[in-house]
């Protein structure tokens, strides 16, 4: 009998014991970050979606710790929550730990304006389709003169903390598609577009690489022809030729459908890059990962010049001679 009781009051000590220990791991875990890394990762949770379904996603998205899976799950039943959890597509950072991730997900910003930003326009065209798309979905806050003036503005510039001296954002509008909310403010749209070029770009390349990769995305149509066409734009300009990139051009224009003339090549503006040589003073649109890809890696070839046909086809010339050919081979109707 009194072995009995040993065991039993043995048993409950033991239960007891691993109570508190598991209590205590619970604590600490729900109190602690789930990364050190705060990038915001967009994520959308659809109406009628499962507790476990949702902890997939931000176990699959980085949010959460696998591990943790178990934790988020109890904290959740233990502070019913669960029926909380609200629809809609939410910015959640990942160094949130789990009592920020489930109050987050219960406050749905209304992330769900997506627009998307394609690679190679302008500035100006990039603030026209957030101006018309933010306001056909309800946000009245965005301005787009706002939005310009910011891009060239000295001391909003310089809180970015870029490691080069920039007097205007042109090239670092990162194209993507994006997710704003009706309440998001101008300065909270571009600076999340600049956010994304730090975290899809890094911050390693020169002004100049970008300069280039603005110019390879205007000219090369392709994943095969952009690091040829890179090659060629970087030793041209190491070796002190005029570039003569047409896209330079049409950049003060506004107008990429401009048909080019001979007057054109002979304006007199920063851009002309068939009368000045070096590069333009600032990138002529905001360039892609591929373009920026190309000019970190450029493929190695022997030719100076390069043109595309009428079917998007490049063609290319190792002498001014060859690249008429090409001209009246490819060009002239």
């Amino acid at each position: 009998m009194k072995s009995l009781i040993k065991i039993f009051l043995l048993a409950l000590v033991t239960v007891g014991v691993i109570t508190l220990l598991a209590k205590l791991n619970y604590d600490s875990v729900i109190e602690k970050p789930n990364s050190d890394d705060s990038e915001r990762i967009t994520i959308q949770i659809s109406s009628g979606e499962s507790v476990d379904t949702i902890i997939s996603k931000l176990v699959n998205a980085g949010i959460l710790k696998e591990s943790w899976s178990r934790y988020f799950k109890m904290y959740l039943k233990l502070n019913d929550l669960s029926a909380k959890i609200q629809a809609g597509t939410y910015e959640i950072p990942k160094n949130l730990n789990i009592k920020e991730i489930a109050q987050t997900i219960q406050k749905s910003k209304g992330l769900d304006l997506w627009i998307t930003i394609p690679e190679g326009l302008r500035k100006d065209e990039i603030a026209r389709i957030l101006a018309q798309d933010l306001k056909s979905g309800g946000n009245d806050i965005f301005d787009e003169n706002k939005f310009l003036s910011l891009t060239n503005d000295p001391e909003y510039i310089s809180s970015l903390g870029f490691q080069y001296t920039l007097v205007d954002l042109e090239g670092f509008l990162f194209p993507d598609k994006y997710a704003f909310s009706v309440e998001e403010t101008t300065e909270e749209v571009l600076t999340k577009l600049i956010d994304n070029f730090k975290s899809k770009v890094g911050n390693n390349d020169t002004y100049e690489d970008i300069i280039i990769a603005s110019m390879v995305e205007r000219e090369g149509y392709t994943s095969e022809d952009r690091p040829m066409i890179a090659d060629i734009i970087k030793r041209r300009y190491a070796e002190g030729w005029l570039l003569q990139i047409d896209a330079t051009l049409l950049y003060p224009r506004k107008d990429w459908k401009h048909v080019i003339t001979k007057s054109d090549k002979e304006e007199d503006n920063p851009y002309n890059t068939y009368k000045l040589q070096g590069l333009p003073p600032t990138p002529i649109c905001n360039p892609g990962l591929q373009a920026i890809n190309a000019v970190r890696n450029p493929k190695s070839n022997e030719y100076y010049y390069y043109i595309h046909d009428t079917n998007g086809y490049a063609h290319y010339a190792k002498t001014y001679t060859e690249h008429n050919i090409n001209i009246q081979k490819y060009l002239s109707n």
